[in-house]
């Protein structure tokens, strides 16, 4: 406990899914908060339980992908705490489809999203961070974003965006006191994975990923956070630039 105490950290893509978890085990390290997304109602209840648990956080509600929501998001953390020293880029969408079947603006939405999205707010990010000497930031990746899929035509390249804008950001910045590492997620049982087996081959498409992870189970959100803690906290004080698979063995064969 106390990783994070008194570190003021922005998490986007915050009232669901990995994001949501992400701010509620910050909160139990002490972290200061400003959480983001789209959706104003979940992002309004996870910030009601926050507070009731005793943390200080300040709530965003916009869209990564356009510059002036991205760059308020940021500021938020300044305006409220003084400060940026954390940034969790986690705002993502994660369709599923064959090239064929995904139709074009689709790959522009996903790309103003899981890739646009990311390098704004990592963007703004570094630029309050270098004001305060220094910071870190963990992006988002997946397995997907390390290695090829099928039915991933849109989401996994994107994906790879976020691996490279963290490899380059991470050379970029070290010497200015930046770290920024990524964590590559397997299948995670999230709000979107649990609702696969409603969808047309979702149940199929589930039960073929399961196998494929060696440990023969998907993921819970819990143990991405705790990576993502990892990466954020001074524990990971000479790492920066790596891609963390957290991923049941998926990567390993």
């Amino acid at each position: 406990m106390d990783r994070l105490r008194d570190k003021v950290s922005v998490i986007t893509g915050a009232a669901f899914g990995i994001g949501r978890a992400t701010a509620l085990r910050f909160a139990e390290e002490g972290a200061q908060l400003v959480v983001t997304d789209i959706q104003e109602e979940p992002l309004r209840a996870l910030v009601e339980e926050l507070r009731a648990g005793g943390a200080e956080v300040e709530a965003v509600v916009g869209d990564v992908s356009r510059e002036e929501d991205a760059r308020r998001m940021i500021a938020a953390a300044i305006d409220r705490f003084g400060r940026l020293d954390v940034l969790v880029a986690n705002a993502g969408i994660i369709p599923l489809g064959d090239i064929l079947e995904s139709p074009v603006e689709e790959w522009d939405r996903v790309m103003a999203v899981d890739g646009r999205g990311m390098w704004l707010t990592c963007k703004f990010a570094v630029e309050a961070m270098l004001a305060s000497g220094g910071g870190a930031i963990v992006c988002l990746s997946s397995i997907s974003g390390v290695a090829g899929q099928k039915r991933q035509a849109t989401y996994g390249p994107a994906k790879f965006v976020a691996s490279g804008i963290t490899r380059h950001l991470a050379v970029e910045w070290a010497d200015r006191g930046i770290r920024v590492n990524a964590v590559a997620p397997g299948t995670i049982r999230t709000e979107r994975v649990r609702q696969l087996p409603d969808e047309p081959g979702g149940a199929e498409y589930l039960e073929a990923i399961e196998k494929m992870h060696p440990m023969a189970r998907i993921g819970e959100p819990s143990e991405v956070v705790a990576a993502i803690l990892f990466l954020a906290s001074d524990d990971a004080s000479f790492i920066t630039g790596v891609v963390l698979p957290v991923d049941g063995g998926y990567l390993a064969q």
